[in-house]
């Protein structure tokens, strides 16, 4: 039963229109998200006189960051959907994720945040990393 869903056309089409609604979608995102960076990048320089702050840095910087991750999501992770394996499609997954914990980690004040948040970070970014490490092999033994 499973082959014959997963396998069938109707199921292709479901996987490709799928694919062309998220792709529409984050691309409405990413407009919106570079909308919003470019107002807060605005405001940051129209505040003052006082050169670029600390707090105006991460606003705007945050907003990119976001805008990145957003345009790799589109560009690896929705094409690889419908690609057929699923071990190039979890590793796309990962590498988005790591991205993320990359601009967490740009983003998060260290002096205001516990430090159980802090080792949660860091075992998040040490479990992603080690998850990508382990499918980078995988990927090389089945090559051989």
């Amino acid at each position: 039963m499973k082959k014959q869903i997963f396998g069938s056309k109707g199921y292709e089409w479901f996987e490709y229109l799928t694919v062309a609604a998220l792709t529409l979608m984050v691309s409405v995102s990413v407009v919106m998200t570079m909308a919003h960076a470019g107002y807060e990048l605005y405001h940051a320089v129209t505040a003052g006189l006082h050169l670029f702050g600390h707090d105006q840095f991460v606003t705007v910087f945050g907003a990119f960051m976001t805008v990145l991750i957003a345009l790799e999501f589109n560009h690896t992770v929705l094409p690889e959907i419908s690609s057929g394996t699923a071990i190039v499609k979890v590793r796309a997954v990962i590498l988005v994720a790591l991205l993320a914990l990359a601009r967490k980690l740009v983003l998060v004040d260290y002096h205001k945040e516990a430090f159980t948040t802090l080792i949660g970070l860091a075992v998040l970014v040490l479990a992603a990393t080690l998850a990508y490490w382990v499918i980078r092999k995988s990927e090389q033994h089945e090559v051989r």
